[in-house]
């Protein structure tokens, strides 16, 4: 004959179950908190390092466009109400010329040929950008508050 014997909880056996399976509970929680922090500081860490490189990319961009112009006077446009002769470059006698088709043609500097392509770029992607600097041949070149600060800033040394 056999015999079945029950095995019975007690109190304490009841406590133990209690403490064992709340301290899995803690150690799971931790363990997926701080998988979550891992992951939310490497996204904000990758999300800068492509905001640099995208700003980086725009600036290198604006400046070999800047320089191409520059080492070629500024390039000829034609007159409209967008690019009217440009009153700055008024001493420059061969500012306005007229093609042989009667064409009126405008020299535009380098500075201005920039601002209208981050005007354009603003309206067909979102993308903005401006020229500025603290001494100011252009009042339309005036820093904002936050630019004049980062212009402070790198003439006092800094890189970024």
């Amino acid at each position: 004959m056999t015999t079945i014997t029950k095995y019975q909880f007690g109190e304490k056996d009841l406590q133990r179950g209690k403490k064992n399976y709340l301290g899995s509970q803690v150690f799971w929680l931790t363990v997926l908190l701080m998988s979550l922090s891992f992951v939310i500081y490497s996204q904000v860490e990758t999300t800068k390092k492509m905001a640099i490189n995208s700003a980086t990319s725009n600036l290198n961009k604006d400046l070999a466009l800047r320089l191409w112009a520059t080492k070629h006077g500024g390039i000829y446009v034609p007159v409209d109400e967008r690019t009217p002769a440009n009153v700055h470059l008024a001493h420059i006698k061969e500012r306005d010329i007229e093609t042989l088709a009667g064409k009126k043609l405008t020299l535009m500097n380098p500075a201005y040929m920039i601002r209208q392509i981050h005007d354009e770029a603003s309206t067909l992607y979102g993308i903005t950008g401006t020229l500025t600097s603290l001494k100011l041949l252009n009042k339309n070149n005036a820093p904002d508050p936050w630019e004049r600060a980062a212009l402070l800033a790198f003439e006092k040394g800094s890189k970024e």
